[in-house]
């Protein structure tokens, strides 16, 4: 894997960056089946949250020892304001997103996720000066298509709370990924980390705020471990591939854990055995269809989108 990063990196850095982030939305997918397999999630969300981080932030720290080396002080220094605001932005996003899960329908949160590549878009233009190409517009708004086919019909009685959390997680996830690009200079990878203990100390104040028990059952720690291994690597793709790409694109590819999470929990070797409703199937094809013609674009030669 690493010869062939190297290949498409001397070749097209774009087409790099599209395969990073489209390994890390695949990668993000497992965490639908692993959320739908835990016990009582409604009882244990910020249990979970706090469990996740011993197995996520353990794992990107260890990547960045490995990259930096003698030089992991001396990047530790460079935080900043944008490193500490798109950590703040990713631990709402976190919160609100375990939330939205467990009050409401899938469809309702993913629908409102949807539109983070517009977002990202519009925050990318007034921010970084970005363009949106005519087909990162059109891919965008086959996947707001796919998503808005994918949830007709679904009817729930906290779809209002659950609309409004999934747009402020698409609005937290889209600052998350301006601050990744407006400086250069900021430590990328330490946001997402520092963004998982932030996540932790906010769950840990208002489980003691409630009095609440820290202890989950033993499956749910052992899920909520193998998650934050799961989303820490893909985070790490994540971050590797904002560098090559603007930042609507950027988001709009990681959208692929929405089609291969329903698909994980659809494949009957996994045990959830959720069959997907013909709308579902439908919706998933305008996304993939999306990420495919993003993915021909992407084989193009590009300059470089790091501002």
């Amino acid at each position: 894997l690493t010869v062939l990063l190297r290949v498409i990196k001397m070749q097209n850095q774009h087409l790099l960056g599209f395969v990073l982030v489209c390994c890390a939305g695949l990668v993000w997918s497992f965490g639908a089946p692993i959320i739908r397999s835990l016990d009582h999630v409604e009882l244990y969300r910020y249990q979970y949250l706090i469990s996740r981080m011993f197995a996520a932030v353990p794992i990107i720290l260890l990547y960045i020892l490995y990259r930096d080396r003698r030089n992991v002080l001396k990047n530790m220094k460079r935080i900043n304001r944008f490193t500490l605001l798109g950590a703040l932005c990713l631990a709402l996003s976190s919160i609100g997103w375990i939330y939205a899960l467990t009050i409401t329908s899938v469809a309702v949160p993913m629908l409102m996720f949807a539109t983070a590549p517009l977002l990202s878009g519009i925050l990318g233009y007034f921010l970084l000066g970005e363009m949106l190409s005519r087909t990162t517009i059109m891919n965008t708004t086959l996947v707001i298509v796919g998503v808005l086919i994918m949830v007709i019909g679904a009817v729930d009685e906290n779809i209002a709370l659950g609309a409004f959390l999934g747009f402020l997680v698409a609005l937290g996830f889209s600052l998350f990924t301006i601050t990744l690009r407006y400086n250069p200079d900021t430590p990328k990878l330490l946001t997402p980390a520092l963004s998982m203990i932030i996540t932790a100390i906010f769950c840990t104040m208002i489980l003691l705020y409630y009095g609440d028990s820290f202890i989950m059952p033993v499956k749910n720690i052992q899920l909520s471990l193998l998650h934050g291994v799961f989303g820490s690597v893909g985070i790490i793709l994540y971050v590797l591939g904002a560098k090559y790409l603007p930042t609507a694109e950027l988001v709009m590819l990681s959208l692929g854990d929405i089609v291969f999470g329903i698909f994980w929990v659809w494949v009957p070797f996994i045990g959830i055995n959720e069959t997907p409703e013909r709308n579902t199937l439908i919706g998933g094809v305008f996304i993939l269809g999306a990420l495919i013609l993003q993915g021909l674009k992407a084989r193009k030669p590009h300059a470089t989108a790091t501002p």
